[in-house]
């Protein structure tokens, strides 16, 4: 791996922009309040803040510690709360409520199918029984209030509409089928495993040079996930008209491109 790679580094470098965001954002939030549609879009874009600043510290501090495979689906949560929180945050209220809608809706069906496997098997379960009664009766009093709701779209939807797509394809698909599974490290292993005898004593290189790739990939993964973390906060403040411009925020952010920018050279000067 190149000499300009330091994993530690790079992983201080992202979790020092988060640590700014985090700082400069109780400065930021004064200027924010009231300026959403509603009360309740205010409410869960400020969730989603807390909530990202948590997950982009602890994911930093998983990598810093060797948990790389725990960093990895940390880092796949940062990208899909920053898409949330940003599509909540740009329009009138109306998505908020779907994404309130979508946990109702998300309730009923899974007492539905829970009811319904159950009942396939002659028996019952109290508590299927009230999480089914609980998600029809929640998402019909929604409905109520509520009668023309959009659906909240999934996730290559919800990152097209933000102007993410690449990101999508690049970054978060692939860390949802890699976490979901775990499927790239098994074929690894087995791939090594089955051609073992071929390999020979360059099976232990291989060992050590694919573990390499795996935590370095896990470090530029999360490079990303800050600085799409940072991206949501900055679009969120243009949205409201909140001057956002801070020299802390953008010195910080400036290190992780370039050290995103090193892990791409990285890649490209193999791929030539």
């Amino acid at each position: 791996m190149s000499k300009i790679i330091d994993l530690k580094k790079d992983a201080e470098v992202a979790l020092e922009l988060n640590r700014v965001c985090d700082s400069e954002l109780s400065i930021l939030k004064e200027q924010m309040y009231n300026s959403f549609k509603s009360q309740t879009q205010e409410m869960m874009v400020f969730h989603y803040f807390r909530v990202l600043n948590e997950l982009c510290a602890q994911a930093g501090n998983l990598l810093l510690a060797g948990a790389y495979s725990s960093a990895e689906a940390q880092t796949r949560v940062i990208i899909e709360q920053a898409a949330n929180q940003l599509y909540i945050a740009g329009d009138e209220g109306e998505r908020a409520r779907a994404l309130l809608r979508s946990s109702k809706h998300l309730t009923k069906k899974n007492g539905d199918n829970w009811t319904a496997y159950l009942a396939s098997q002659g028996i019952s379960n109290p508590s299927a029984t009230a999480r089914k009664k609980n998600g029809e009766v929640a998402l019909a009093d929604f409905d109520e209030r509520w009668p023309n709701t959009e659906r909240y779209p999934n996730a290559r939807k919800l990152f097209e509409t933000l102007g993410w797509e690449n990101h999508y394809h690049a970054f978060y698909a692939p860390l949802c089928d890699s976490v979901h599974s775990y499927s790239d490290d098994m074929a690894n292993l087995i791939l090594f495993h089955e051609n073992s005898a071929l390999l020979g004593d360059d099976l232990e290189m291989l060992l050590k040079y694919t573990e390499m790739e795996r935590r370095r990939l896990a470090t530029y993964n999360y490079l990303i996930a800050v600085g799409l973390r940072t991206e949501s906060l900055a679009r969120i403040c243009n949205a409201l008209n909140v001057n956002c411009k801070s020299q802390l925020i953008e010195n910080a952010f400036e290190k992780l491109q370039k050290t995103i920018c090193q892990h791409e050279s990285y890649d490209q000067s193999r791929l030539k």
